[in-house]
C-alpha cells in the first residue's frame, strides 16, 4: 500500500512538472523570430509602409529597425519583447497596427523604486466619483514621460492595496492609459487632466488636496457612456447612446427603423443627441444612424485597397460581387493601390423629425465612429461637440489576426488606404468638433447639449 501511494506521488509530480514545463515553453517566445514576422508582414503588407518611409523618414526607419534587432536577438523576457515591437510600430504613428500579447499583464513593480521626486499637477492622490477607489499618481523614472497609479483603498476582489491601477504615457495634461488588470496591448485608450479633474474612459476622478474638504461629486445619469440606450429625455429631445459599433449591423438597423423612428416621429421629436464618447468604432452598423439624419443625396470618393497576394487570395474566395469586379485590376497591380467605385448615398424617404443631430465626440472617438462623422457632415441637421476626435482613419479594414510563431500574440493590420490620406490626412489629428467642450469635463457634454437645446427651444 506504502509503495503503490509512492508510485502514484512520483507520477504525479513527474506530471505536475511536465505541465509546468509546457506551460512555460508556450510562455517563452524567439523575440526576433516574432519581430521578423511582423517587420516581413509591415514592409510588404501595410499600406502605408513607403509613405511613411521615405527620404529622411527611411534613415530613422532603418536605424530604429537595426537597434530594435539586435535588442531582440538577446533573447529578452516575454515582456520585455512586447515592449521592443510596441517601440517598433510606434515609428508609423498608426493606432490601426495593433499587437497584443494575450498571456501577459504588466508586471507590478515595486513602486517606490520607480518613483521620480518631481511633482507636477498630476502627481497626487486622486478619487474616482462613481466608487471612491482612491490612487496615488506619481512620475515614472524612465526616460520616456510616464507616471504610474498606485492602489491606495482596495476596493471589492478587483483591487489591492499597493498595486498598480494603470499607468499613464504622456504629459501632465494630456496622455495615453496602460490598465495593469488586462493584457499587454497597443491599443491604449486615452485620457486628460482638467483642472483637479482626471478624465478617462472609465469615469471622473478629482484630486483630493489636504487639509481641505473634498465632498465626492455626485454622479449624474450621463458621465459615461458604457452601456446602450435609447430614450426619450423630454418633449423635444431623443437621446441615443452608443458605446461601440459592434452590434449586429441588420439588428441595429431593425431597431432604428421599428423603434427609434417611430419614437421621434410618433412624438414630434425635434432634437437627437447621438453620444459617441469613447466609441472607439467597430463594424458598418455605424450606417443606419444616417437614416436619421440624411437630409439630401450625397457622395464621397472610393478608397484604395492594397494590392497585395493576401488581399487578391481573399477577393478570389470572396462571392462579393464588387470584389469580382475588382480582382482583375488587383491582380495586374500588385504592391499598388486600385480604387474602388465612389460611394453614394440617395435615400428613398427624408424623415421630417428630428430637426437636429448634434453628436457627441472626444479624443477615444475612433475609426468607423470618424468615418460615420465624414458622411454625417454632408447634412445639414448635424452639428459635432466635444474634442477632436482619436484620428484613426488614414489606414483601414483590419482583417482577422495575422498568423505569428508565439502563441498568444495578436497582430492585426489595415488593408486599405483612405480617399482622403494622401491629401488630407486624419490620423492622430482627428476630426474637429464644430463646437468645442474641452474647457468642460466630458460627463458634463450630455447636459451642457441638453441646455443648448432647451435654450433654442425657448426662443422659437
Amino acid at each position: 500500500m506504502i509503495r503503490m501511494r509512492k508510485i502514484i506521488l512520483t507520477f504525479l509530480f513527474f506530471l505536475v512538472a511536465i505541465i509546468i514545463a509546457c506551460a512555460q515553453q508556450k510562455m517563452q517566445c524567439d523575440c526576433s523570430i516574432v519581430l521578423n514576422e511582423i517587420i516581413e508582414d509591415i514592409e510588404t503588407k501595410y499600406p502605408g509602409y513607403s509613405s511613411k518611409t521615405r527620404e529622411s523618414n527611411k534613415v530613422l526607419y532603418d536605424k530604429l529597425k537595426s537597434d530594435i534587432s539586435i535588442l531582440a536577438k538577446k533573447n529578452p523576457k516575454r515582456e520585455d519583447c512586447f515592449y521592443l515591437i510596441e517601440k517598433y510600430l510606434a515609428f508609423f504613428k498608426d493606432n490601426h497596427l495593433i499587437f497584443t500579447d494575450r498571456l501577459s499583464e504588466p508586471t507590478q513593480i515595486h513602486r517606490k523604486s520607480t518613483i521620480d521626486v518631481l511633482k507636477d499637477q498630476l502627481t497626487g492622490v486622486w478619487r474616482r466619483n462613481s466608487d471612491s477607489l482612491i490612487i496615488e499618481i506619481t512620475r515614472k523614472r524612465t526616460k520616456q514621460q510616464a507616471y504610474l497609479a498606485s492602489i491606495l483603498n482596495a476596493k471589492g476582489n478587483f483591487s489591492k492595496k499597493g498595486a498598480i491601477h494603470f499607468e499613464l504615457i504622456g504629459n501632465e495634461n494630456e496622455f495615453s492609459i496602460r490598465k495593469y488588470n488586462g493584457a499587454l496591448t497597443t491599443d491604449l485608450l486615452r485620457g486628460r487632466r482638467l483642472g483637479n479633474l482626471l478624465i478617462e474612459p472609465n469615469g471622473i476622478w478629482e484630486k483630493q488636496i489636504v487639509n481641505k474638504s473634498n465632498p465626492v461629486i455626485k454622479p449624474s445619469e450621463f458621465d459615461v457612456n458604457v452601456k446602450f440606450q435609447h430614450k426619450q429625455i423630454n418633449h423635444h429631445i431623443y437621446y441615443l447612446g452608443i458605446p461601440s459599433f459592434s452590434m449586429n449591423p441588420k439588428g441595429f438597423d431593425s431597431l432604428i427603423v421599428n423603434i427609434v423612428v417611430p419614437q421621434l416621429m410618433n412624438n414630434k421629436l425635434e432634437h437627437l443627441i447621438i453620444d459617441l464618447r469613447n466609441n472607439v468604432g467597430g463594424n458598418s452598423s455605424f450606417l443606419s444612424l444616417l437614416r436619421l439624419l440624411y437630409d439630401k443625396p450625397f457622395a464621397v470618393p472610393g478608397d484604395f485597397v492594397f494590392a497585395t497576394p493576401q488581399m487578391i487570395a481573399r477577393y478570389k474566395a470572396s462571392a462579393n460581387p464588387v470584389h469580382q469586379t475588382m480582382l482583375p485590376k488587383l491582380i495586374t497591380n500588385v504592391g499598388g493601390f486600385v480604387q474602388r467605385d465612389s460611394l453614394k448615398l440617395s435615400l428613398k424617404q427624408t424623415y421630417l423629425y428630428p430637426k437636429t443631430v448634434s453628436i457627441l465626440v472626444n479624443e477615444n472617438s475612433a475609426s468607423s465612429t470618424e468615418y460615420f462623422l465624414l458622411l454625417a457632415k454632408h447634412s445639414a441637421k448635424v452639428k459635432i461637440f466635444g474634442r477632436h476626435t482619436a484620428g484613426t482613419l488614414d489606414y483601414i479594414e483590419l482583417l482577422e489576426p495575422e498568423k505569428l510563431s508565439c502563441e498568444g500574440y495578436s497582430y492585426m493590420r489595415p488593408t486599405v488606404k483612405s480617399f482622403f490620406t494622401d491629401d488630407n490626412p486624419i490620423d492622430n489629428k482627428g476630426v474637429l468638433p464644430d463646437v468645442d467642450l474641452s474647457k468642460y469635463p466630458d460627463n458634463k457634454w450630455v447636459e451642457i447639449v441638453i441646455g443648448h437645446l432647451n435654450k433654442s427651444i425657448d426662443n422659437q
